[in-house]
């Protein structure tokens, strides 16, 4: 079995004029992985998959796809192919045609054609429209259509521009559902760019978080939320109540900290990676108490603020200590208690070990 990676990008720079919208990102990206690039808008993911692509060119450093350099290689020649956010299937041509334009212009054999594309129709699930026009199916068939044309010509990388933005929220649920099971059965490598966090932790095996033109960290999913390692990362992905911190001391593989709100803490020193500036602790984590909280746990005193309701769960916004707090807060049955309401004094409380040292 070939386990080096299928891409790896070295120190790859893209400029446009003095704007380097890639800034020297390296990385490799797994053999049958489902890849995300992850940022807000202008972080650099797409021009990065652009260049994987072919359409554009690195101003420095080198991408090579199954152990090939990809200089000057143009995107035809590429063993990729990609879905854009728009689709772009063709108006005038059936189902069927779309998916088999791309074996068609490069001389397939129209038995081979007729086989790949019924595999392919099979694959997507859209048995019964081979013969409609695109002006005859959904957002979600057009999608369908649109992956079932790049994996028809059995491409090693797929590469997939934001492709579920312009559906409906739950048309774009069941989609990652669907993306998931097709990387499984085909098998090969899926680079996905979003800017939607809860898509990425939903569907990616790996996940690169990229601002300004790089790379912030790359993990697994859970690794990433559970264990940020900045303060952008955590603060990107879902949400999350941070408090500055000050080094204060070390001792015996333990770091102290002076923290804001909490005041003296004691981590253990292998969770730190590099100059610890804040910690974190996510929503869920925390709970709100009517009461002080328990020996220990960490707690402060507040004012709820707000809460959202989400059916199974609350959001819950307390005013504490001059900042704004969330915890999650379950909706079980409450019977014989008293239901939270919004300007009522109460405590939050979380364990130590729930929180998260962050660098710069």
């Amino acid at each position: 079995m070939n386990r080096a990676p299928i891409v790896r990008i070295e120190g790859v720079t893209k400029r446009f004029g003095d704007f380097a919208a890639v800034d020297g990102v390296s990385l490799e990206i797994p053999r049958n992985a489902f890849f995300a690039l992850l940022g807000p808008s202008g972080c650099g993911k797409t021009t990065l998959l652009r260049m994987l692509a072919g359409f554009e060119q690195p101003s420095e450093g080198r991408i090579l796809i199954d152990g090939e350099e990809m200089a000057g290689v143009p995107p035809n020649r590429r063993p990729v192919n990609m879905v854009f956010q728009s689709y772009a299937v063709f108006p005038h041509m059936t189902v069927a045609e779309n998916i088999g334009y791309g074996l068609r212009v490069t001389g397939v054999p129209r038995r081979e054609i007729e086989t790949r594309v019924a595999r392919a129709v099979a694959m997507v699930r859209l048995q019964g429209f081979e013969r409609r026009r695109p002006d005859q199916l959904s957002g979600g068939q057009k999608q369908r259509v649109a992956l079932a044309r790049a994996l028809v010509k059995e491409p090693k990388l797929l590469l997939l521009d934001e492709p579920l933005s312009a559906l409906d929220r739950k048309l774009r649920e069941e989609m990652q559902l669907e993306l998931v099971r097709l990387q499984h059965e085909v098998g090969i490598t899926f680079v996905i760019v979003t800017h939607d966090q809860d898509e990425a932790l939903s569907m990616a095996t790996h996940i690169a978080v990229m601002n300004q033109g790089r790379i912030l960290q790359i993990s697994d999913p859970r690794t990433l939320y559970e264990r940020p390692r900045t303060r952008f990362v955590a603060d990107f992905i879902g949400q999350v109540n941070v408090f500055d911190a000050r080094p204060t001391g070390r001792r015996d593989g333990i770091v102290r900290l002076a923290v804001e709100g909490l005041g003296e803490i004691e981590i253990p020193a292998e969770e730190t990676a590099g100059e610890v500036v804040a910690l974190a602790v996510r929503p869920e984590k925390v709970q709100v108490r009517e009461s002080p909280p328990p020996p220990g746990t960490l707690g402060i005193e507040g004012r709820i603020g707000q809460i959202a309701y989400f059916g199974d769960h609350s959001r819950i916004f307390v005013e504490a200590g001059g900042r704004r707090l969330v915890c999650i807060h379950h909706n079980r049955s409450r019977a014989g208690e008293a239901p939270l309401r919004e300007g009522e004094s109460c405590y939050l409380s979380f364990r130590p070990e729930d929180l998260v040292p962050l660098s710069s």
